[in-house]
């Protein structure tokens, strides 16, 4: 991790979005047991730069980064190493000195002004690397053909504002059954209620967006942890009733 004194210097380039200066002077080891081995972050940083080049090379959207590479971020960093993983501080300094680059590019800001948050230096979950590595850890299935099938779908908004952002999203059933229920198998990853803008000033319809604000509020009197996968899929449906699909928008009417 970076001390204060790292933290401050690594704040006051990114914020001029310049490049960030050596810390190894600033670093500190925490924890008990045998470092993790720097060079796994090193190798791991140059190959998310290359997916980097890859898609901006084929002319896509910044945010396509974050599904090619959230897979390779979470199975590369040891999984066993769990203290590690929940201290935000390995993250930040993981997004400073090894992905500074890789995130002025991928978030370039509104007249070039950088969010910090992105590294971690603000709201800390928010943190870019932390963000793709929780991606992998919701999705992930061994049973499954491609383990990390789910976290290949929706888009940026659905993953940033619907379960980043949304803290009974981290509840491993009632995020499968949310998925599931919005992107069902027979539509081949297309959603199922409707994504867009639900302001009625702007001929919006009530859909996924109000789905996750019902599940929310809903949160307040049920215990979604103590949830099975059966009754979490339940709770979607009933929340779902009267919401519009996303085809031609009708309503579904049945829980």
């Amino acid at each position: 991790m970076l001390s204060k004194e790292g933290i401050d210097i690594a704040r006051a380039a990114l914020d001029q979005r310049k490049k960030v200066p050596t810390l190894t002077s600033h670093e500190v080891v925490k924890g008990a047991g045998d470092p993790l081995n720097d060079e796994l972050l090193d190798t791991l940083g140059a190959r998310v730069r290359a997916m980097q080049a890859e898609v901006a090379k084929e002319g896509k959207p910044a945010e396509e980064l974050d599904r090619r590479c959230f897979d390779l971020v979470h199975s590369s960093v040891p999984s066993d190493e769990r203290l590690m993983l929940g201290d935000m501080a390995f993250w930040t300094r993981f997004a400073i000195a090894k992905l500074a680059d890789v995130i002025y590019e991928r978030f370039p800001g509104r007249k070039g002004r950088i969010n910090l948050d992105n590294f971690g230096l603000g709201s800390r979950k928010e943190c870019w690397p932390y963000k793709l590595w929780v991606r992998g850890e919701l999705s992930f299935d061994a049973r499954a053909k491609d383990p990390y099938a789910i976290g290949k779908l929706g888009g940026v908004d659905i993953w940033t504002s619907h379960v980043h952002r949304q803290n009974f999203m981290s509840i491993r059933p009632i995020f499968r059954e949310v998925f599931a229920f919005q992107y069902p198998r027979n539509l081949k990853g297309r959603p199922l209620l409707y994504e867009g803008e639900e302001d009625p000033k702007k001929h919006g319809v009530p859909g996924f967006r109000t789905l996750i604000r019902r599940l929310s509020e809903n949160w307040a009197s049920v215990e979604y942890s103590c949830l099975d996968h059966t009754e979490a899929e339940v709770l979607v449906r009933i929340h779902s009733k009267g919401l519009h699909r996303a085809d031609d928008k009708s309503v579904l009417a049945k829980v």
